[in-house]
C-alpha cells in the first residue's frame, strides 16, 4: 500500500445516489444493488451476521479477564449491521463480576464509498429499526474527509462500543490495522468475528479480491469466526485457502444459502501470514513503534502522570475512568497553569488542500474532540462550541466535488460572515458550525476532578530511575514517588529527563491579549480565526459560577469583567516570560486587518491600539507552545534511544529492511507532548491511542496514523539519514 493511495480523497455516496424502491428496498445507484432485504433488513442482519457468528452465546460466555471483543466488517453501507450488533451487545445478559474491567466492543469497518450524513438520514427516514441507536450514530457521524474516525458510545455501566471507520477500499483499510511483520503475532490486532458484507461479488468484484482474504487471515486467531450472505465459489475457495472451515447454512428469506466459517489454519501464523508480509509495500516497519502492555489481570493499576495541561488531564481522566489510581503531579499551583492556561482555547478546525498524515490526524482529532467535550458531565463546559469562522480561506472546487453534502463546514461570503458572527469582515471564509471556544481551566479542572485522581501540585520532577521493576521519581524535595507506569506530559519539559533527552522538542513563545469589550464587539457571536483569533465576550463572574469550587480562573484580580481573548503572537527564539506591549499591538493589528475598514469595531480597536502605543497596557499572558519538527505530537512508549540505534543500525544501509525484533523500550514509560497550539483539539484522541498502548488494548484508530505520532519516528529518520 503506497502512501499516495492511503491519502487519496474519499469518494462519498450522496443522497441522490440512494433510491427508495416501491417494495421497500434501498438501492445503490453505483452498484445497481440493494443494501439489505426490503423491509426486513434487521432480521437479515441478525440471522446472517449475529447468529452466523454465534455472538449472543459468545458474549454471555465472556471470561472475567476478557474485556474486549473485536468485530471486523467489510462494507459499512447504511450501518444496519452495526446498529443490530450494538443493540445485541447492550441487551446481552452478562453477570458482571466485582473488579471486572468494563467490556468494550471494538467495531472496525472498512468502506470505500461511505454514505454522506444526508444520505444516511434519507435511509433512516425510510427504514429505521433502531431509532434510539440511529440517532446517536447520526449525532457523531463524520464527513468522510479523513481516512480514519473513532466514534464512542456507552451502553450502560459495564459496556461500551468503539466504532472505528477505516475509509478506503477494504484491503487498504485492513492494511491499516495494527500488525507487526516478522515478529510473534502477539500485539497484532486479532478480530473475533468477521462480517463480510460488500455488495455481491458479481456487482463488487474489486472488494472480494484474493488479497482481502489473506488480510482477513492475518488478523484472525484460533477462535475467529466469519459470516457472509455469499456462497459464491470464489468466496468459499478463498476462505478455505487461508485457513477457514466452511459451513453452509440455509439463507435468509429467498436466499437459498449463506456461509458461516471458523478459522482453523493448519500452520497458524506461518504460511498465509508470511506470504502476505513478503508481498507488502512497507516503507517503515511498525516494529519500530510496537507498544507495551501490562498484564490484564493486574490488581495494581497505579500510574503517575507528570504535567497538568490538557494532555496530562485527559490522560488522568481517561485512566481514572478505567479504574486506575492516578497521581497527577505538576510544578504549578493549579492545573492548566502552563501552556494550557490561556483564558480561551479555540477548538481549531482546518481543511487541508490535500490529505496527509498531519491533515488526517488533525481532522480525526477535531471530530473526536467535539464529541468528547460535549460528552462531559457538565454540558456548560462545551457551551462555547457554537461555531467558528476561518477567514481568508475557501473550500476548493475539487474538495467540494469530492464532498458535495458536507455537514461539518461550508464556504461563507462577506454578508454571511456578518450574519453568523455579528461583525463585518474584509473577506469571506469557511464556517465550521461544530467548532468554537473552550475555557481551558474549567475543562482541565473538570477532567482532573475524579475520586481516582490525586492532585500533587507544586511538585517539580527532577529525575526518573528504575528500581525493582518500578519507576522511582525524584522531586525537588526529599520525597520520592514510586509507580509502575509513568506518563510524561509536561510540554517542552518532557525532554528534560535522561530517558527522553533525545526527543526533538522546541518551545515557541506566544502572547495572548485580553481585550476589553466594546459596544460593537459585544455583537460577536462565535470565534473568528485568521492570522490570529478572537473569542466572544463573556462575563468572568459567569465562568467562575460554572467552575464552582474548582480552582479559580486567574490570580489577576484586576482583570476586566467582560473581555475577549485575542492572539496569539508567534515568537521564534524568544524565551522571555515578560509581557511585551509590542505583541499586544501586533495582536490588535492582526484583528484590525480582518475587519471591514469602516466597521465600528475596527474604529474602536484603532483607539485601543493608540492607547497601547501611548503606554496604557492591556492584560496579557505569555505561554510556550511545544512543537516537534513535523508539527505532529509525540505520543506513545519511550524507547531506549541507544539500544534502539544499535538494534536497527541496518537502517543506515537499507532503509527498507523489515526487522525481526521489536523496539527496545523504557519499560512502563510513556510520553504525550508536542501538541503546539492545538492541544485541546488533538490531545483527546491522542490519549485514546496512548491508553490502548498502556493497557494493551486494540488501537482504536488506523495504525498508520498511530505510527505517525510515535516518538521513535525521529530516531528512525535519523538512522535512515545516516545520523
Amino acid at each position: 500500500m503506497s502512501q499516495a493511495k492511503n491519502h487519496q480523497a474519499i469518494s462519498c455516496t450522496t443522497s441522490d445516489q440512494i433510491i427508495i424502491e416501491g417494495n421497500g428496498g434501498i438501492k445503490s445507484c453505483r452498484f445497481d444493488d440493494i443494501y439489505f432485504h426490503p423491509r426486513h433488513g434487521a432480521e437479515e442482519s441478525q440471522y446472517v451476521y449475529l447468529e452466523g457468528n454465534h455472538l449472543d452465546r459468545r458474549w454471555q460466555a465472556l471470561a472475567k479477564d476478557q474485556s474486549t471483543f473485536v468485530i471486523g466488517e467489510t462494507g459499512f453501507g447504511t450501518g444496519l449491521n452495526f446498529l443490530a450488533t450494538w443493540d445485541l451487545w447492550r441487551k446481552t445478559s452478562v453477570k458482571h463480576l466485582k473488579d471486572q474491567p468494563k467490556q468494550t466492543l471494538y467495531y472496525y469497518v472498512t468502506e470505500l464509498f461511505p454514505l454522506t450524513r444526508k444520505a444516511l438520514t434519507k435511509v433512516l427516514a425510510h427504514y429505521n429499526p433502531y431509532p434510539e441507536l440511529a440517532e446517536q450514530l447520526l449525532e457523531q457521524y463524520p464527513d468522510s474527509i479523513s481516512g480514519d474516525y473513532l466514534l464512542e458510545f456507552d451502553c450502560e455501566q459495564f459496556r461500551s462500543v468503539k466504532l472505528i471507520f477505516l475509509f478506503g477500499d477494504s484491503c487498504d483499510g485492513l492494511e491499516r490495522m495494527e500488525f507487526y511483520p516478522n515478529v510473534s503475532t502477539a500485539g497484532t490486532l486479532k478480530v473475533d468475528a468477521w462480517f463480510l458484507d460488500g455488495f455481491s461479488p458479481p456487482r463488487n468484484p474489486d472488494m472480494w479480491c484474493d488479497q482481502l482474504f489473506s488480510l482477513i487471515a492475518r488478523h484472525s486467531g484460533l477462535r475467529t469466526t466469519a459470516a457472509t450472505f455469499s456462497v459464491a465459489r470464489h468466496v468459499r475457495e478463498q476462505l478455505e485457502s487461508v485457513g477457514f472451515k466452511i459451513n453452509k447454512l440455509p439463507g435468509f428469506g429467498s436466499k437459498r444459502e449463506m456461509l458461516s466459517a471458523d478459522f482453523k489454519p493448519k500452520l497458524p501464523g506461518s504460511s498465509v501470514e508470511q506470504t502476505t508480509v513478503n508481498n507488502r509495500n512497507i516503507t517503515t516497519s511498525p516494529c519500530y513503534f510496537r507498544h507495551f502492555s501490562i498484564p490484564r489481570n493486574t490488581d495494581n493499576k497505579q500510574v503517575l502522570v507528570i504535567g497538568a495541561g490538557i494532555a496530562g488531564c485527559c490522560i488522568a481522566y481517561k485512566l481514572a475512568n478505567r479504574g486506575w489510581q492516578v497521581k497527577l503531579a505538576f510544578a504549578e499551583k493549579t492545573v492548566a497553569s502552563a501552556a494550557s492556561g490561556n483564558y480561551r482555547a479555540v477548538l481549531y478546525a482546518r481543511t487541508a488542500q490535500q490529505r496527509s498524515s498531519l491533515s488526517d490526524f488533525h481532522e480525526a482529532s477535531f471530530h473526536y474532540a467535539v464529541n468528547f467535550y460535549r460528552s462531559l458531565e457538565d454540558a456548560e463546559l462545551a457551551s462555547g462550541l457554537n461555531g467558528m469562522i476561518k477567514l481568508d480561506e475557501q473550500l476548493s472546487k475539487a474538495f467540494l466535488a469530492d464532498n458535495p453534502e458536507l455537514n461539518s463546514r461550508r464556504n461563507v461570503t462577506l454578508s454571511e460572515v456578518e450574519a453568523i458572527a455579528g461583525l463585518a469582515s474584509k473577506r469571506g471564509g469557511i464556517y465550521y458550525p461544530h467548532s468554537g471556544w473552550l475555557n481551558p481551566t474549567s475543562i482541565c479542572s473538570a477532567l482532573s476532578t475524579h475520586p481516582n485522581i490525586e492532585l500533587s501540585a507544586n511538585t517539580s520532577i527532577t529525575g526518573l530511575s528504575r528500581d525493582n521493576n518500578r519507576w522511582k521519581v525524584q522531586t525537588q524535595t526529599t520525597a520520592s514517588i514510586s509507580s509502575d507506569i509513568v506518563v510524561i506530559a509536561a510540554g517542552q519539559q518532557s525532554a528534560s529527563f535522561a530517558q527522553t533527552h533525545w526527543l526533538p522538542l522546541k518551545a515557541i513563545r506566544g502572547q495572548t491579549t485580553q481585550l476589553p469589550s466594546t459596544m460593537a464587539s459585544e455583537k460577536l457571536n462565535i470565534a473568528i480565526c485568521s492570522q490570529g483569533y478572537i473569542t466572544p465576550v463573556r462575563s468572568r463572574k459567569n465562568e467562575l459560577q460554572i467552575i464552582g469550587k474548582k480552582p479559580p480562573l486567574s490570580s489577576n484580580d484586576n482583570d476586566a469583567e467582560y473581555f475577549h481573548e485575542i492572539g496569539a503572537s508567534y515568537n521564534l527564539n524568544d524565551l522571555s516570560t515578560e509581557i511585551n506591549s509590542e505583541d499586544n499591538v501586533d495582536n490588535i493589528d492582526r484583528l484590525i486587518d480582518c475587519l471591514a475598514a469602516n466597521s465600528p469595531f475596527a474604529e474602536e480597536l484603532t483607539q485601543i491600539r493608540q492607547q497601547q502605543s501611548s503606554g496604557k497596557s492591556l492584560n496579557a499572558r505569555v505561554g510556550f507552545r511545544c512543537v516537534s519538527p513535523d508539527y505532529l505530537p509525540l505520543v506513545g512508549p519511550v524507547v531506549n534511544a541507544e539500544q534502539f540505534k544499535d538494534t536497527f543500525s541496518i537502517l543506515r544501509k537499507n532503509a527498507k529492511k523489515i526487522p525481526d525484533q521489536l523496539a527496545p523500550l523504557e519499560q512502563g514509560l510513556f510520553v504525550s507532548t508536542g501538541y503546539g497550539s492545538h492541544g485541546f483539539t488533538t490531545a483527546p484522541l491522542a490519549t485514546e491511542i496512548l491508553l490502548a498502548q498502556i493497557e494493551g488494548l486494540p488501537i482504536p484508530f488506523g495504525d498508520k496514523l498511530r505510527q505517525s505520532i510515535a516518538p521513535a519516528r525521529f530516531l528512525v529518520r535519523q538512522l535512515i539519514r545516516g545520523k
